[in-house]
């Protein structure tokens, strides 16, 4: 073998290496073998001699739903590792299902592969090392947490803005558009008024849904639905409040940017949440949240895309936004 081609049969060895690094590659194997396992026998021929032996049973419609469920499982560890987690869980749950709707889970080695896929799915976590979260910064360099250097100023805490902007918008005039260039903090804005976020992409990590409750606004004692979350992230921020002395405050975020919720938990009170609920980065599923209507089943890793959210109050959160934008009218 030329020195050439075994230069280029390594270097794509190496990319392949760190591809698969990068991702649950072991537990999308498992699950694509679990679905072959689940899917084929119901459409399998065998040929003994002249005696052709088929599988026909009833089973065999659920076999290929469950087959391509782990299939597009298989294609998400591999192509958005950052949703293995709810992978992970569909895998268990669907390979748990082919006991029952598809000739014993494969004969029982289908369901068997396919947990074994789906805890591997939620046991890997990404390498570490800078090349591994690139988003992440490089803490190591300085000591320091990568998130007091972000934006160099122009980062702040949304709501510490919230807080001072009813002094700024005593004025007679409405306040133009204006950078914020300092960071502020606070424990939030005042609760008792609706306040509207907009967001390209939520993503909610650690979420729990603690049913429908009561909140005061005003005068009037309004149903909400009660969420904790340990971060969310939104790209494309722009959230509209109400201020005390009649004007409203806007805050937006540059187009593609990513403000980043945290606490212990976060709490928020929401009257309302529409969007698209998307599976897995694959398939997108309109939602309308109220009280009325409430979310039927919530995963602790959930995301939308081009949703709406109007709350009520927020709670034990610090959210950071890079370079925001203040508007008073």
């Amino acid at each position: 073998m030329s020195s050439g081609r075994r230069d280029r049969i390594e270097a794509a060895w190496r990319r392949f290496r760190d591809w698969h690094r990068r991702r649950p590659f072991g537990a999308g194997l498992f699950l694509l073998a679990a679905g072959v396992v689940i899917g084929l026998p119901p459409y399998a021929s065998f040929r003994l001699g002249d005696v052709v032996l088929s599988i026909r049973t009833i089973g065999g419609l659920s076999a290929l739903l469950i087959a391509a469920l782990l299939l597009i499982c298989t294609v998400a560890l591999w192509t958005r590792p950052q949703y293995r987690v709810a992978a992970g869980v569909t895998a268990i749950v669907v390979s748990l299902a082919a006991l029952v709707s598809s000739n014993l889970g494969g004969f029982l080695v289908g369901t068997v592969l396919g947990l074994v896929g789906g805890a591997l799915a939620l046991a890997w976590a990404p390498p570490a090392g800078p090349s591994a979260e690139p988003d992440e910064g490089r803490e190591g360099e300085t000591g320091s947490s990568p998130s007091s250097f972000r934006s160099a100023g122009t980062t702040i805490l949304v709501f510490g803005v919230l807080a001072a902007v009813p002094a700024v918008s005593r004025s007679a005039e409405p306040v133009p558009a204006a950078e914020v260039s300092a960071a502020a903090v606070t424990h939030g804005p005042p609760s008792g008024r609706a306040w509207v976020l907009t967001a390209s992409v939520l993503r909610l990590a650690g979420l729990q849904y603690l049913g429908v409750g009561t909140t005061r606004m005003g005068d009037a004692t309004v149903a909400v639905l009660r969420f904790t979350a340990h971060r969310v992230d939104l790209t494309s921020l722009r959230q509209t409040s109400e201020l005390a002395d009649g004007h409203t405050g806007t805050i937006t975020a540059p187009p593609g940017s990513v403000s980043t919720a945290t606490g212990d938990p976060v709490e928020l009170l929401t009257l309302r949440l529409t969007g698209t609920l998307s599976l897995l980065g694959l398939i997108g599923i309109p939602v309308d949240f109220t009280p009325a209507q409430p979310p039927p089943l919530v995963l602790p890793y959930l995301t939308f895309t081009d949703v709406t959210v109007v709350n009520t109050d927020l709670k034990h959160a610090r959210l950071v936004i890079p370079q925001a934008k203040l508007t008073v009218t």
